[in-house]
């Protein structure tokens, strides 16, 4: 897994549980949490931001989100 997502990329991970609608919410969602630009792949510490607004919808999202930031941290 690559160390940047962009925000099209974290919408593909979380539409795997859940629709792709509400997908787009919850990452749009998370990342104006997160105050980062969507215009760009994220830089490591804004995907962490983002992950981190994204594991506070909890259940299923919140694995995905912490599978993400691990793997980032791992790369």
């Amino acid at each position: 897994m690559q160390k940047s997502l962009t925000a099209e990329q974290l919408i593909n991970e979380i539409g795997t549980v859940t629709s792709r609608s509400d997908a787009r919410a919850v990452v749009n969602r998370a990342v104006r949490v997160a105050n980062v630009p969507t215009n760009r792949p994220l830089q490591m510490q804004e995907l962490l931001l983002v992950c981190e607004a994204l594991a506070a919808e909890g259940g299923l999202v919140q694995e995905i989100a912490e599978v993400l930031a691990s793997r980032a941290l791992d790369s």
